[in-house]
């Protein structure tokens, strides 16, 4: 399977470099590099589709993976800015809050998250634990 992706990557490569403004291409690479967890050279891959597309929370779970922390908060919380009533964007940094052992920011999160969607159980039941902490 990973040799039938390293030829996907070479097709894309090929592709990219008779066509280098087409951001798509870079996403469909940038997402093989994942599976196969090239994860800088996904990075790289996605950093050229910023300007035109928005795959803020696929960069900040690459920046996370390559250790890249800030840059992948900073992530999550461009995602929450482009739609401060979705919920999934705040629970995708909650997540991260949690693998990085900021609890605080996680509630913080589970907060917000309450006042979108008041009736959601899962994050009512998370901020409960997260404060017994």
């Amino acid at each position: 399977m990973i040799n039938n992706i390293k030829e996907k990557i070479r097709e894309f490569s090929r592709i990219i470099k008779r066509y280098p403004n087409i951001k798509e291409f870079y996403i469909e690479r940038a997402k093989l590099y994942g599976e196969i967890k090239e994860y800088k050279k996904a990075f790289e891959d996605f950093k050229k589709t910023l300007d035109e597309y928005y795959t803020c929370e696929d960069i900040a779970t690459v920046c996370e993976k390559v250790g890249l922390k800030k840059e992948a908060e900073n992530f999550y919380t461009k995602a929450i800015n482009e739609n401060k009533n979705n919920p999934n964007a705040y629970i995708n940094r909650i997540y991260f809050y949690m693998r990085t052992g900021e609890t605080e920011k996680a509630i913080s999160d589970c907060k917000t998250v309450l006042k979108i969607s008041p009736k959601d159980e899962n994050i009512s039941t998370l901020k409960q634990i997260l404060t017994k902490k």
